[in-house]
């Protein structure tokens, strides 16, 4: 066999195997269009090159632009019967001239010891109200940029009054 039938029948058994393919698709193949790569013939060269990610490198000084308590924490209360449930906090944060920030939790001397997140965002958490009643639950939430020329800290203090030692506490 020389070379022009065996690329012939290469080019041929692709398509109909991608002929075989669409068949059993449902709608037409207009529709299929995004979900499909296009065919390239034996042979042909594609065009087509994988496009390079880049990690984009923060810009300028790094600032904490914000950082705050969107969601006060307040602790459960009540009977079983008519029970309040706790009420988590969250807070938001933005920074620029940084890839993100760290984020750590009663524990400021440890740089995203609770996680490492983007530049932006918000995190909800379930707030811990486990002191005597009527004694004022405080935590504190620390952020610091990272990827940035400096490096920035921010703190915020979230606080709740324990109301009651919960279901079956004494």
């Amino acid at each position: 066999m020389n070379r022009t039938i065996v690329r012939i029948s290469v080019a041929t058994a692709a398509l109909a195997l991608a002929a075989l393919g669409l068949a059993g698709c449902s709608g037409n193949a207009a529709d299929n269009q995004a979900d499909t790569p296009d065919m390239v013939p034996a042979g042909a060269t594609s065009s087509l090159q994988p496009t390079p990610t880049k990690q984009s490198k923060p810009k300028g000084d790094t600032k904490i632009v914000e950082f705050k308590i969107v969601q006060q924490p307040k602790c459960p209360e009540g009977t079983a019967v008519y029970r309040a449930d706790a009420v988590p906090v969250i807070i938001k944060w933005k920074v620029t001239g940084a890839t993100g920030v760290g984020l750590s939790v009663d524990n400021p001397d440890l740089p995203g010891s609770y996680g490492n997140y983007p530049a932006s965002g918000t995190e909800t958490f379930t707030f811990s109200c486990g002191g005597p009643v009527g004694s004022v639950e405080t935590h504190t939430y620390t952020i610091t940029t990272t990827g940035g020329k400096q490096t920035k800290h921010a703190q915020i203090k979230a606080s709740a009054k324990v109301m009651d030692t919960g279901i079956g506490g004494n």
